[in-house]
């Protein structure tokens, strides 16, 4: 173990999952002198397989440093599996990932931190915290935008950003590998997955297993209400979903819309999925919203943003207008709101809105 904190050390704990982003994150901040102690989050039911434990207590003993495990498998059930159900349930498409980031990882990181009188929380994010002009902390992309991982961190209070450290955040994830592969890192960690931690296989099996949703088929009708099928239950559709509808044509039908109230999926053409305009609800804002109107707004993970003019509503909502159309405008996915590199806040969106003239936030309820 490393010795006793200096009167000014700088201290963090770091998460350590057991795989590479997180393992080379831990070992740059004690190469720069950091007295670190790591934390292994479990959110996993008692008796899971827990592969990801065995590689961190690795990982730790290597470099060096006390591991905490800290087990949170009932909260990320309450919250993070039950908004997934939840969601579906609703007619929603989640995102767990956003959810799980800020409400387990970050929350229950800094929460440890504090306990064990430790300054900062450090994951292996791809992203940036940076300090701005004004001595607030902002939160930023990382260098490599192929990886960039701060969609995911949209939802984290700005208090917090301020407590947080993205060790990688200037690295690619090439950088990343070549730098684990050199300093004999590599047989400790494991390639960590990019799928949804608690799925095996599809989620369609997930929700008939694990929520109390029943299967209600319904008809499949376009925009105008014409009947041309029927559909398994709405659990089981997203916007823009394109297989497993069943409809044969001379073009492919895709989803653009979930009829909750009628039990209806609405289906069209290419065109269909198309659209301008949305409205985003719960929103976290990173910066003062009064100094937000032209902004990249990114509406999935790998969307690459779109210019777009944001109107605050009266009810907290804000409307959001592309200045050229979208592909699959998704609810229940999350918005995010770009200034350059720059996350200036997200929400989650709450329905597309039906093509027509702009007018003024007032108008809107």
């Amino acid at each position: 173990m490393h010795g006793g904190r200096g009167p000014r050390e700088k201290t963090a704990l770091v998460a350590l999952s057991g795989g590479i982003d997180s393992t080379l994150a831990a070992f740059e901040l004690l190469k720069a002198g950091w007295h670190i102690e790591a934390f292994f989050l479990d959110v996993f039911p008692e008796g899971s397989s827990n592969t990801g434990l065995l590689v961190a207590k690795k990982a730790a003993k290597r470099l060096g440093i006390r591991l905490h495990c800290l087990n949170e498998a009932k909260k990320f059930r309450d919250t993070v599996i039950s908004y997934f159900i939840k969601s579906y349930n609703m007619g929603l498409t989640p995102n767990p990932c956003v959810v799980c980031n800020y409400k387990i990882k970050v929350a229950s990181g800094l929460s440890l931190a504090d306990s064990l009188g430790l300054d900062y929380l450090a994951t292996g994010h791809y992203a940036r915290a940076e300090v701005l002009h004004d001595g607030q902390t902002g939160l930023f992309k990382a260098k490599d935008l192929k990886k960039d991982q701060s969609y995911f961190l949209n939802q984290i209070p700005a208090r917090a950003i301020s407590r947080l450290l993205f060790p990688l955040g200037e690295c690619t994830k090439e950088e990343v590998r070549q730098r684990v592969t050199e300093l004999g890192l590599f047989p400790l960690a494991y390639q960590e997955s990019q799928e949804i931690c608690f799925l095996r296989g599809d989620y369609r099996a997930f929700l008939k297993k694990n929520t109390i949703y029943e299967d209600h088929p319904g008809d499949i009708v376009t925009r105008d209400g014409r009947v041309l099928g029927r559909h398994i239950g709405l659990y089981a559709y997203t916007i823009g979903q394109r297989r497993g509808l069943g409809i044969p044509d001379k073009t492919p039908y895709y989803v653009i819309g979930l009829d909750r109230g009628n039990n209806r999926l609405v289906i069209g053409k290419e065109q269909d999925i198309w659209a301008k305009e949305l409205l985003v609800d719960h929103i976290n804002w990173l910066v003062p919203p009064n100094k937000v109107e032209f902004c990249k707004v990114q509406i999935r993970h790998r969307h690459p943003g779109g210019l777009a003019q944001l109107r605050l509503l009266r009810s907290g909502k804000v409307h959001i207008r592309f200045f050229s159309e979208q592909r699959a405008i998704t609810p229940g996915q999350f918005a995010v709101f770009y200034q350059d590199d720059q996350v200036l806040g997200g929400g989650s969106i709450c329905r597309q809105v039906l093509p027509r003239k702009f007018c003024p936030a007032t108008s809107y309820t």
